[in-house]
C-alpha cells in the first residue's frame, strides 16, 4: 500500500541518491584518463584567450558553413603551436581561441585567414615512406597512387587522362599524378636561409620557432637539389611547423593531407631575384582570392562526383594562361602548407571555369569544394578580446574564488545552525552532498563536452548556494507553520512537504529559465556563469527531493531528534500554544 500524501520511505530515496553518486564517481575514476580534476579555464590555470569576430565585407552575417570551415582551419593552426589542450569553439559569429599554458602568446596572431594557393608540381610525388637515405625511382612509382584530373567546364569535351597517370584505386586523398620526375640528388642541404621569410608569430615556443626556421631553410630553398633532399628528409607523420608560416614567393616541399605523398612545388609568384624563373618555369599566380565558387556535383560523364570550379575575371585569365602553358602537367591546391589535391591539366582551360574529377565520393567532392571555396575565407576577423593570464595570476584567481565560496558556505552554515539547530545541521549535510555530486558532474562534463570551469562559473556556483539554501528554508518554514498550528514534528513534515514542494519547484523553474535565457543570449565567460547556475539549480532539486526531505522525515520519526531543544521547533510550538491560549481567553460576544 502506498503511504499517505507527503509521507515517504526515506531509505529508498537515500539509496537512490547513493546509487547516483556511486555511478558518477565510477565514471570519473574508471573512464577516460582517470583524472579526478575538473577542467579549468585559462583564467584559473593561465594561458591566452582570443575572441575573433567574423564579418563579411558587406557587413552581413557570415554563414554557418563558412564559420565552421574557419573554425577547423584555425584549429589546425592553434594545434601547430605545440601545446596541449588548445581549443577553437564557435560562439555565435565569434571564434574563441583558448590556449592554456605559459607559451601561448602565439595564439594572438592565429586569427589570420588560412591561405589557399595553386602551385605547379615539379616532378613526381615521393611516397611518404621514402626515408632520408631512400631515393625516389620513377620506374617503381606505386600503382596505387590516386588519380585526378582538371577538366574544362561542362561545355568542353574532356580529354583522356595523360599517359603518365597510373590507374589505381579511387582518389580519397584527391591527388593527381605528374608526368615527369627530376633526377634526385644527394647534395647536402644548403645552410643559407631563403631571402624572403614571413616572421614567426611572437610568443611561439622557442623550440618550435627553431623548427620553423630550419624547415624554411630546407623546404623553401631556391636550390632544386636542396628541395629534392628536403623532400626525402620530410616526415609526413609529424606535425608540420610550416603551417601558416610558408612563403608563397618561394618553392615549397609539402605533404598531402593524408600523409601519403610528398611534393616539390614551384612558387605561386615571385619578384625575389634569388628565385631563378628558368628553374621553375611558369607560375600560377593564383590564390584562393581568385576563386569565385566551387560546387560538388554528379559526374555527368560517368560514376562518382566532380567539383565545378569558377574563377573571378582576373583569376580566369591567370588560369587560362597557366593551363595553356602546362598541358598534361599537374597543379597542386595547397592549403596552409598541405596539398589538398593535385590533378593533371588535360587541356588548356579558358573562360574562367573548370571541372576537377578523380572518382570522388560525395563526401570527398564536398570536402574539396569547401576547401576551394573557403580555403581563403571570405571573412575578415577582428580581435574583439585578447586576454593573457599567467599561471601565477590564474592560481591567485582560483584561490580567491574558492575563498569566496568558502566564506559564503560558512555564513550559510552559521545562520542555519543557530536558527534551525538540527534542521540547520541537515542543511549543512545536504549542501555537502550537493557539492559531491556537483564536483563529479564538473569532471565528467569537462571530459565529455570540454566544459571548463572559470571565474564566472565559480560565481554561478556561489549564487547557487543561496538558491539551494532557499529551498531548504522554504521547507523548514512550512514545518514551523504546521507546528504553530499544534501538530507534532512527525505529523508536520508530510503536510509541510506537500505545501513546500510546489513553491520549491516554481522557484527553481524560474531560476533555471533565467539561466537558460542568459546562456542563449550571452557571449564569452557569461555563458559559464549561466551554465553553472542552471546546472546547480537542477542538482538542487535532486538534493532536496532525494536527500533533504528523506533526512528530515527520518529525524521526525526519532524520539531523541524530535525533542524541541534539538529540532529548533520549540519556539514555534510555544508561539502556537500562546496564540491558541489568547484565542480561548478572549470573551465571547453576546448577541443583543
Amino acid at each position: 500500500m502506498a503511504p499517505p500524501a507527503g509521507q515517504i520511505r526515506p531509505g529508498k530515496y537515500l539509496a537512490s541518491f547513493v546509487l547516483i553518486v556511486v555511478a558518477l564517481y565510477a565514471l570519473v575514476f574508471f573512464t577516460g584518463n582517470g583524472s579526478a580534476k575538473p577542467k579549468l579555464g585559462i583564467d584559473l590555470q593561465g594561458g591566452t584567450l582570443v575572441t575573433l569576430t567574423a564579418r563579411l565585407p558587406d557587413g552581413g552575417k557570415p554563414s554557418d558553413e563558412s564559420l565552421n570551415r574557419a573554425r577547423g582551419l584555425i584549429e589546425t593552426r592553434v594545434n601547430g603551436l605545440g601545446v596541449s589542450g588548445a581549443e577553437v569553439v564557435r560562439d555565435g559569429t565569434n571564434l574563441v581561441i583558448t590556449v592554456p599554458g605559459a607559451d601561448s602568446e602565439g595564439a594572438k596572431s592565429l586569427g589570420q585567414t588560412a591561405f589557399l594557393a595553386f602551385r605547379k608540381v615539379l616532378g613526381q610525388p615521393i611516397p611518404a615512406s621514402a626515408g632520408q637515405q631512400q631515393q625516389p625511382q620513377p620506374s617503381t612509382q606505386p600503382s596505387t597512387q590516386p588519380s585526378g584530373s582538371a577538366n574544362p567546364s561542362a561545355s568542353q569535351t574532356a580529354a583522356p587522362p595523360s599517359s603518365g597517370a597510373p590507374q589505381g584505386r579511387p582518389a580519397p586523398a584527391l591527388q593527381g599524378q605528374p608526368t615527369t620526375t627530376p633526377p634526385p640528388s644527394s647534395a647536402p642541404p644548403s645552410s643559407a636561409p631563403p631571402s624572403s621569410t614571413p616572421p614567426v608569430a611572437p610568443g611561439t615556443d622557442p623550440k618550435l620557432a627553431q623548427e620553423i626556421q630550419a624547415a624554411k631553410m630546407l623546404r623553401q630553398s631556391t636550390d632544386q637539389q636542396v628541395l629534392q633532399q628536403a623532400a626525402l628528409m620530410l616526415d609526413c607523420s609529424k606535425p608540420d611547423p610550416l603551417i601558416g608560416n610558408d612563403d608563397i614567393k618561394l618553392p615549397l616541399v609539402a605533404c598531402d593531407q593524408k600523409g601519403e605523398y610528398k611534393y616539390i612545388l614551384a612558387p605561386v609568384d615571385t619578384d625575389d631575384p634569388s628565385v631563378k624563373k628558368d628553374d621553375f618555369s611558369t607560375f600560377t599566380r593564383l590564390t584562393g582570392q581568385d576563386i569565385d565558387n566551387a560546387v560538388a556535383t554528379n559526374n555527368r560523364q560517368g560514376a562518382g562526383y566532380v567539383v565545378n570550379l569558377s574563377f573571378k575575371s582576373d583569376g580566369g585569365s591567370k588560369w587560362g594562361k597557366f593551363t595553356s602553358a602546362n598541358v598534361n602537367q599537374p597543379v597542386a591546391v595547397v592549403l596552409d602548407s598541405k596539398v589538398v589535391s593535385a590533378p593533371n591539366i588535360q587541356t588548356a582551360i579558358l573562360g574562367g571555369s573548370t571541372e576537377i574529377s578523380g572518382k570522388f565520393t560525395l563526401k570527398e567532392a564536398e570536402n574539396l569544394a569547401n576547401v576551394l571555396k573557403y580555403g581563403s575565407l571570405p571573412l575578415s576577423f577582428s580581435t574583439s578580446e585578447a586576454l593573457t593570464v599567467t599561471p601565477t595570476l590564474g592560481l591567485t584567481y582560483m584561490k580567491a574564488g574558492l575563498i569566496a565560496g568558502a566564506i559564503g558556505l560558512a555564513l550559510v552554515f552559521v545562520y542555519c545552525f543557530f536558527y534551525y539547530r538540527l534542521l540547520g545541521i541537515l542543511t549543512i549535510a545536504s549542501l555537502v552532498f550537493s557539492a559531491s555530486i556537483v564536483y563529479a558532474v564538473l569532471v565528467l562534463l569537462g571530459r565529455w563536452i570540454g566544459f571548463t570551469l572559470d571565474l564566472a562559473g565559480i560565481a554561478g556556483f556561489i549564487v547557487a548556494i543561496g538558491i539551494t539554501a532557499d529551498s531548504f528554508i522554504v521547507f523548514f518554514e512550512r514545518i514551523k507553520d504546521e507546528v504553530r498550528e499544534g501538530r507534532t514534528f512527525r505529523s508536520a513534515v508530510p503536510r509541510a512537504w506537500v505545501r513546500a514542494r510546489r513553491t520549491i519547484l516554481s522557484a527553481d523553474a524560474v531560476s533555471f529559465i533565467a539561466a537558460a535565457v542568459l546562456y542563449l543570449i550571452a557571449v564569452g565567460q557569461v555563458k559559464g556563469f549561466a551554465f553553472t547556475l542552471g546546472m546547480s539549480t537542477v542538482l538542487d532539486l535532486v538534493v532536496v527531493f532525494l536527500v533533504t526531505h528523506p533526512l528530515v522525515a527520518m529525524a521526525s520519526k526519532s524520539k531523541f531528534l524530535s525533542k524541541p531543544s534539538l529540532s529548533g521547533l520549540g519556539g514555534a510550538a510555544r508561539e502556537g500554544a500562546s496564540h491558541r491560549a489568547k484565542l480561548q481567553a478572549k470573551p465571547a460576544v453576546k448577541e443583543a
